[in-house]
């Protein structure tokens, strides 16, 4: 009975959790952050901030990160500051796929 009990446990998390370490593809995380991340965070995900609007850089942070913030931003969790809110715009128009491959490309560009 206690093993039966743990099963549904572990495959009860695995549904939870799973989505999140989700595996994106890179090459199309590609292609989507030129046409919709590029113009803030730059085409490799290294920002050059201002004193007037500081952007985040995204290359080679953890992709669960990535993903979590892009999912709190469309919660409203994250406060969106961006210049009329074109974060949440921005996210708005992904799917949870496209937002798992824009993950997954940034996770994988080195910092400058």
């Amino acid at each position: 009975m206690g093993k039966r009990v743990l099963a549904v446990l572990v495959v009860t998390a695995a549904g939870v959790i799973g989505p999140v370490f989700a595996e994106g593809d890179p090459e199309q995380g590609r292609v989507l952050a030129r046409t919709n991340c590029a113009h803030c965070h730059g085409v490799d995900g290294n920002a050059r901030s201002t004193s007037f609007q500081p952007v985040p850089m995204l290359a080679g942070q953890p992709a669960v990160y990535l993903i979590q913030e892009m999912r709190n931003y469309l919660a409203g969790a994250r406060d969106d500051s961006s210049k009329n809110a074109a974060m949440t715009r921005a996210l708005e128009e992904m799917s949870d796929q496209d937002i798992l491959d824009v993950a997954a490309f940034f996770a994988a560009q080195k910092r400058y």
